[in-house]
């Protein structure tokens, strides 16, 4: 018997150039390869309709995401507000299947009285008044700042309105352990993160550089960069740095300009990203914010060499025992730079990503426990 499924996604989820939109993309791909046929709802704001996401989706529905002041002007949460529109209650109603939130973004409808009758799921792609919490504490701008404040709260609110979904999917064991403690353990189901790997590809050849690469238009990754500039790069010369992302803020290019041991590549294709974190002698993977498990572990597992993290990297991701971890102290830092820069990967270390990741995160096996919950 076919199983029908409506996906509701916060943005255009190709191309999957950014964690939450991978994630999307690629679970809705295992998900059709599984054999699920999907309705797709999807809000639009600054990406393009394709043609691509008709070779997974029996139907696509685009909708204009109300951006601006007017959306800021009420009690829901801006990332909510801005995605209200009754077209999407409209097509949901034109059919009976389950649906799929992504993300608190797009659970407007998610307790409207004319779907109580429907299995409604929830990802919870972050604890989202966390996030946006940490992102306050990490921004420099006075009005973002308060901005990111006012908005965590609200979510703090609107949060509630998960006790309508029948069930709520995290991504990473840490926010599941939340949703269980405030959703019950029935209603809470552990689903890792989905991504573009296939299988554990790590070359026997490398390049001894230092990689750290994101979104560098992020107050996250902007602060982490000039923590491993300030802290970790300007300390030894002789090590080659790359840091490589999406949109470097200006003050990244302006501190790099001072060492030569450090280049900046910007707006790299997700195949260039790949190349160089399968060439890197060492992915160092830092952060400041824990919140669900990030893309670039995933990736760096699959195809790079050393991995150094650190606790929050790694938080709830399950993958501890596959990376060196590392303090957020820079002396110890650069030591394990120092210690693993030169040193050959061993074959032992490959067995056991592909033993691990094979396990938690293949794409079919985490789609069939969401087909598993379908009527």
């Amino acid at each position: 018997m076919k199983k029908y499924l409506n996906i509701v996604s916060f943005n255009i989820p190709f191309p999957a150039s950014y964690g939450g939109v991978i994630d999307v993309f690629y679970k809705l791909k295992a998900l059709h390869e599984c054999g699920v046929k999907i309705i797709l709802h999807t809000f639009e704001y600054g990406r393009a309709h394709t043609d691509e996401l008709d070779k997974y989706c029996e139907e696509v529905y685009y909708y204009q995401r109300r951006t601006g002041f007017n959306s800021q002007m009420t009690k829901l949460p801006y990332i909510v507000n801005s995605r209200r529109t009754k077209k999407l209650l409209v097509n949901l109603l034109k059919n009976d299947y389950p649906i799929l939130f992504e993300g608190l973004h797009t659970c407007c409808y998610l307790d409207h009285p004319k779907l109580q009758d429907r299995l409604k799921m929830v990802r919870a792609h972050n604890i989202e008044h966390l996030y946006y919490k940490g992102l306050s504490r990490n921004s420099d701008a006075l009005l973002k700042k308060l901005y990111m404040f006012i908005e965590s709260q609200r979510l703090k609110i609107f949060e509630k309105k998960l006790k309508y979904a029948d069930y709520i999917l995290p991504l990473s064991s840490t926010e599941a352990g939340y949703f269980h403690h405030k959703y019950g353990d029935e209603k809470t189901i552990l689903v890792p993160l989905f991504h573009p790997n296939e299988q554990v590809e790590i070359s026997k050849e490398y390049k001894s550089y230092v990689l750290y690469h994101g979104d560098l238009s992020t107050a996250e990754n902007i602060r982490t960069a000039h923590f491993l500039m300030d802290k970790i790069i300007r300390k030894d010369e002789r090590i080659p740095w790359i840091i490589a992302g999406l949109n470097p803020d200006e003050s990244i290019y302006k501190a790099a300009s001072k060492y030569k041991n450090l280049e900046i590549k910007p707006n790299l294709s997700n195949q260039e990203i790949k190349k160089l974190i399968g060439e890197a002698a060492i992915n160092i993977l830092f952060t400041n914010q824990t919140s669900g498990v990030k893309l670039k572990l995933i990736n760096s597992l699959y195809t790079g060499h050393y991995c150094l993290a650190n606790k929050k990297m790694l938080d709830g991701s399950g993958l501890e025992h596959l990376c060196i971890a590392v303090p957020d102290k820079p002396s110890k830092i650069l030591e394990s730079i120092k210690e693993y820069l030169y040193k050959d990967f061993p074959e032992s270390e490959v067995k056991e990503r592909k033993q691990i990741l094979s396990k938690m995160y293949d794409n079919h096996k985490n789609a069939k426990k969401i087909i598993d919950l379908l009527p």
